[in-house]
């Protein structure tokens, strides 16, 4: 209704305009009236059509340099303008406001990500004139992590003086997902748990045994030769033998996405740091390793083996977000069922609450091997926290803390 109310108002002070002119000349006469009505007659015949000119008649569409897009790294944007009327339009403003999502910039240069909010936009001027398509790119740098849903597209012209002025949406779709670095991860062998108890596992190259400790249901990767086809038969689903070696170097690795927003650096970090130590984990061909995320947006993967388990975590490493809503000792009770009995837990989080403390006590007698990575900022890391330490370590809980110092080095260096 505005619209309309605007552009009657624009016309009937077009039309107004064009009348005084005519009737100056008409009744003054003499060259110079007549010269001023015939030099204005262009402008008010293009501000005219100007006006009932259809400004979303343009379509638009977005090009991206890459398809794999890191954390922090940057793109190429190429947009593509058509219509269908070439109306000669002087000039055209282009803005571009992109969603919350990509307001944070990401700065890796340092390690684990630090990145401040600031709202992205992009403007551009061109000059169309009579061309049906416009062609124009830009650059945008330390892209955040995440899945990006890009909107419309606003186009803004106007007359030479600026008497009307139009402005429309343009729709151009445009989805693209940023996923989270890697970094090279230096791992140091610690004790781990062999059957019932625990031993110093103090040789760093593990051997592979060859000696059947039990059957388990058939997963991605494992070899033809470990199926057990008697079995295979009995219970008429696949079944592969569990070799002592395997089942003594079972993983799990854990992150917990339970965290407040305004930890947006630890919780990058976190994801970061989770991502490259499964990179790690799952080179090691002695370790079987499964992935479990904490959260509402929770996710299992049993015994990663191939190559689409690993893009299918990195995918939704991609698309997590932190979730203040959610309890450790709730979701890691939700979870527990699901986890391979024995298996050495690698847990990650950006904090080390009651909660976290609590839970990860009733899970040591189990005769687990855990290990608690908290990725926190030094001003963080208060009495509390050490006390919560101090109690874990005394049920044989390992607890490593990766701060600032530990961020600034080009590889991570844990104990697993």
């Amino acid at each position: 209704m505005k619209r309309k109310l605007y552009k009657a108002g624009k016309a009937g002070f077009l039309i107004i305009l064009f009348g005084i002119l005519f009737s100056y000349a008409m009744f003054q006469g003499g060259f110079v009236s007549w010269f001023l009505f015939y030099s204005f007659l262009p402008f008010l015949i293009y501000m005219g059509g100007l006006l009932f000119y259809p400004l979303d008649d343009w379509t638009g569409a977005r090009t991206l340099s890459s398809g794999l897009i890191e954390s922090g790294e940057a793109v190429e944007i190429e947009i593509e303008l058509r219509r269908t009327i070439p109306f000669p339009l002087y000039f055209m403003k282009v803005k571009e406001s992109y969603p919350e999502t990509l307001h944070l910039e990401v700065r890796s240069g340092e390690g684990v990500v630090t990145g401040d909010r600031e709202e992205k936009v992009v403007e551009r001027m061109i000059f169309p004139w009579f061309r049906r398509t416009v062609r124009f790119h830009y650059r945008l740098e330390h892209l955040p992590r995440g899945s990006h849903q890009l909107g419309e597209m606003y186009v803004r012209t106007g007359d030479f003086f600026g008497f009307v002025k139009k402005e429309a949406a343009v729709h151009a779709g445009g989805r693209f997902t940023v996923y989270p670095p890697s970094r090279n991860v230096t791992l140091s062998l610690g004790s781990k748990g062999f059957g019932q108890g625990r031993s110093a596992a103090a040789n760093v190259k593990e051997r592979h045994s060859n000696m059947v400790a039990g059957l388990r249901e058939y997963a991605p990767g494992d070899r033809i030769s470990w199926v057990d086809w008697k079995a295979t038969a009995r219970k008429n689903k696949m079944m592969t033998k569990e070799f002592e070696q395997e089942k003594s170097s079972e993983s799990v690795l854990v992150l917990s996405t339970l965290s407040s927003p305004a930890n947006t650096a630890e919780f990058e970090g976190a994801v970061e740091f989770a991502y490259s130590l499964m990179l790690k984990l799952t080179r090691r061909e002695t370790r079987q390793l499964s992935f479990l995320s904490l959260g509402k947006a929770g996710k299992y993967v049993a015994s990663i083996h191939s190559r689409r388990q690993q893009e299918m975590i990195r995918y939704h490493l991609a698309e997590v977000y932190p979730d203040e809503t959610g309890n450790f000792e709730e979701e890691m009770a939700k979870g527990h069922g699901r986890l391979p009995a024995q298996a050495t837990l690698m847990i990650i989080s950006t904090d080390l609450d009651d909660s976290i403390k609590n839970s990860l006590l009733r899970l040591s007698p189990s005769g687990r091997n855990v290990v608690l990575f908290v990725i926190m900022f030094h001003k963080e890391w208060d009495f509390t926290k050490q006390k919560h330490v101090r109690e874990l370590k005394e049920y044989g809980v390992r607890v490593q803390v990766l701060t600032e110092k530990a961020w600034k080095r080009p590889e991570f260096e844990v104990e697993v």
